[in-house]
């Protein structure tokens, strides 16, 4: 993306800027004390000025801000989803699509002896791997690096070519992805990574419900959330109901643990830690699946 504009609203930073400014919050979904130093330098500027910080929320997202609580949601249920996986002796994770996520970085309770595995594009993982090093972060010995284009190659190719025990339970996590695939290329991925993975392994992804599955009272948002992505050239490509995507994964060899709204989990998190910043949207679903 040539445009300073473009730059500062890819999705991966402004995921990673949303992460660094809930550390303000009193109420925190996750505490991520990296996530500051991965995103750009013109975020970390407006980041470090408050009043800055406001101007890009009302410019950039505008009525988009309650969308952005279910990030926050989303990395929560994975997390809790890899600490239950942790506790059962799953040793590997899989962040399919990991953007700027930090997960490797600041779990330092988990890795090693877990071993992180994050898949993504290779330019997108020197980018990330650059600003590591600009931060002056050390790289854990648990955290596995993956470049691949995940257009051209399946998860378990990309894995093949990895340090990952394909004889061992791992767990693997969907965030954000989900939403630019078609159907058919999330169920061939899901069909690749039933095929890569051992018994007993478990994977975590969001994805938007269909207009039917919709809130009728968020469906505006939705369009506007819809277009917004778009004009960024992140178009999304499909959307859901929980049965839907259970039956999905189901024919292509993973059973499904666990499908719950993002409403469901915000009131889920609020019992659990008090009133969240503000209310999401009833857009967006996570799931929990098995092999």
């Amino acid at each position: 993306m040539g445009s300073t504009r473009a730059r500062l609203t890819s999705t991966a930073d402004l995921a990673a800027a949303l992460r660094a400014w809930h550390q303000r919050d009193r109420v925190r979904l996750i505490e991520d004390p990296c996530a500051s130093s991965l995103t750009s330098p013109l975020l970390q500027r407006i980041l470090r000025f408050r009043p800055a910080t406001t101007l890009l929320a009302n410019w950039f997202l505008g009525g988009l801000k309650p969308v952005m609580l279910g990030l926050l949601i989303r990395a929560r249920y994975a997390e809790q989803a890899v600490d239950a996986a942790f506790r059962d002796g799953i040793r590997q994770y899989v962040i399919v699509g990991a953007g700027l996520d930090s997960f490797g970085l600041h779990r330092s309770d988990l890795i090693p002896p877990l071993a992180v595995f994050e898949i993504d594009r290779p330019a997108m993982q020197e980018m990330k791997r650059e600003r590591i090093r600009s931060a002056g972060i050390p790289l854990p010995a648990g955290l596995h690096f993956v470049p691949a284009d995940l257009e051209h190659v399946s998860v378990g190719e990309a894995l093949a070519n990895s340090a990952f025990d394909p004889e061992s339970p791992a767990i693997l996590s969907f965030l954000g992805v989900t939403y630019y695939l078609t159907p058919e290329t999330l169920a061939e991925s899901a069909r690749s990574i039933a095929k890569a993975v051992a018994p007993g392994s478990r994977l975590v992804l969001d994805y938007m419900f269909d207009e039917a599955s919709s809130w009728p009272e968020h469906r505006k948002m939705r369009a506007r959330l819809e277009a917004y992505v778009a004009k960024r050239g992140e178009p999304m490509k499909s959307e859901y109901s929980l049965a839907g995507m259970s039956a999905l994964l189901e024919e292509a060899g993973l059973h499904t643990i666990e499908g719950v709204t993002m409403m469901e989990l915000a009131d889920r998190y609020a019992t659990e830690l008090g009133p969240l910043p503000f209310k999401t949207p009833g857009l967006f679903a996570c799931g929990l699946f098995g092999k």
